[in-house]
């Protein structure tokens, strides 16, 4: 029993001596793990000073750069005049070759060129590159305890003063540089979405002749929708800047809206966005009573602007609907028919399709029938796509009965109806609305 006991002492002796082994081990990584990570927090810390070094400089370079645009050469000193010398002999004068020195030329030349790169630079980002290059000097400022917002509105404004001295200086080279940016979009975009899917009314077939065109109230309750779309543009984009806009900008907002739906009447998203975007800018500095020699640049720069993400958006809806099956495409233009009959001011019959006979003998069965007091308005056949066409039953109805109406949903109809909401709600116009202009409510 007593060597029991002895053996059990010395298995616990060893067993709390390979314990304090396994401590001290551990330990041991322990702290070689606290040295890494802190000789790695060490290099992230001199990174960051790295960086942070990096974006001061370059906001200092930006910095000085905008200051000798902007800030006018001073003259140097003329040179003392030397103390009077008594008459030297004549010397014989070497004849040297005369230099041209055209400093002037080559001066005018640069600045005509930055004028086209950043008129190009301006078209091609949506104006968004003026901001991320004043996010970019900002950040430096921040970095050396400038509060961020302070030192963005700072450069964003600096910004603004160049591409107006641009403008007024170099009107020719920055409209120039501006068609190549937008030139530079469209070859972009083509690629990315195909031929023709920018303007995305193009190449997509052409309306079937017996297909029934919009009547007043439809115009009315298309215009009435982008109106309530416009209005709903502003109030997103207020939310975004955090301010109330005028009654004047939601006005202008509304009537843009308005005449850019109306205008999707023929499935042209890119220039019924243009329309909203021009008419909307022109409206709202006329409310507000601010009219100047900067709102036909502002015009023009919102309906650039709004027509292209119209085009963007519309485009790749256009291709999307192009491509959807045929019995999503069937569903598509039945759905179109019934907001036309809410449009109309009928109810769409529910239920089973139904047969209809003709006059002349046979029969067809309609997509659906609208009612209107009760009674068979209108007879609806529906048709969606690039290659719909009325069968010979369909064709008999047309001729035979005259409520027989053909409804036909083209793709660009699907890319208009994304395309116009996407470019009213995208804050084209945020350049603007960050000026101190004294409209009330635009300020940030």
């Amino acid at each position: 029993m007593r060597n029991v006991h002895v053996g059990v002492r010395q298995g616990a002796s060893a067993f709390e001596g390979w314990i304090e082994a396994q401590q001290a081990n551990a330990q041991r990584h322990l702290e070689d793990a606290e040295r890494r990570i802190e000789a790695e927090r060490q290099k992230a810390v001199r990174r960051a000073q790295a960086l942070a070094q990096t974006v001061v400089t370059q906001a200092e370079r930006v910095v000085d750069e905008a200051a000798r645009r902007f800030t006018p050469p001073v003259a140097p000193a003329p040179p003392p005049r030397p103390a009077a010398r008594a008459p030297q002999p004549a010397r014989p004068t070497p004849t040297v070759r005369p230099t041209v020195k055209d400093d002037g030329f080559l001066d005018e030349t640069r600045a005509q060129l930055g004028a086209a790169a950043r008129g190009a630079q301006d078209a091609f980002t949506l104006g968004l590159g003026d901001r991320a290059y004043a996010g970019l000097g900002a950040l430096g400022d921040a970095l050396q305890g400038e509060p961020l917002a302070a030192a963005f509105h700072h450069k964003m404004e600096q910004e603004r003063a160049r591409d107006a001295a641009d403008a007024q200086q170099y009107g020719a080279a920055r409209a120039t540089g501006q068609v190549l940016g937008v030139g530079a979009q469209v070859i972009g975009l083509g690629a990315f979405l195909g031929p023709g899917a920018l303007l995305a009314s193009a190449a997509r077939g052409g309306r079937i002749a017996q297909a029934s065109p919009l009547i007043l109230r439809e115009y009315a309750a298309l215009a009435g929708a982008g109106g309530a779309l416009g209005g709903v543009g502003q109030v997103a984009h207020d939310a975004q800047k955090g301010a109330l806009g005028t009654p004047a900008d939601y006005g202008g907002a509304v009537l843009g809206g308005a005449l850019g739906a109306a205008a999707l009447s023929r499935g042209h998203v890119v220039q019924a966005s243009g329309m909203a975007g021009l008419t909307q800018t022109v409206a709202q500095d006329t409310l507000n009573g601010g009219v100047n020699a900067q709102t036909a640049t502002e015009g023009r720069e919102a309906a650039a602007t709004a027509a292209m993400i119209g085009g963007i958006t519309g485009g790749m809806a256009t291709k999307y609907s192009d491509n959807m099956s045929r019995t999503a495409k069937e569903v598509a233009g039945e759905t179109v028919s019934k907001i036309r009959n809410l449009a109309r001011g009928d109810k769409t019959e529910g239920g089973r399709k139904r047969k209809e006979d003709l006059p002349l003998g046979g029969y067809t069965i309609p997509d659906m029938r609208s009612y209107r007091n009760g009674e068979v308005h209108e007879v609806i056949e529906s048709k969606f796509g690039r290659f719909a066409r009325l069968s010979k039953r369909q064709a008999e109805a047309h001729a035979q009965l005259k409520n027989y109406r053909v409804d036909h949903t083209l793709p660009q109809d699907v890319g208009a109806a994304v395309g116009l909401p996407a470019a009213l709600f995208f804050p084209w116009d945020r350049a603007k609305a960050d000026k101190t202009s004294g409209w009330e409510g635009t300020a940030p």
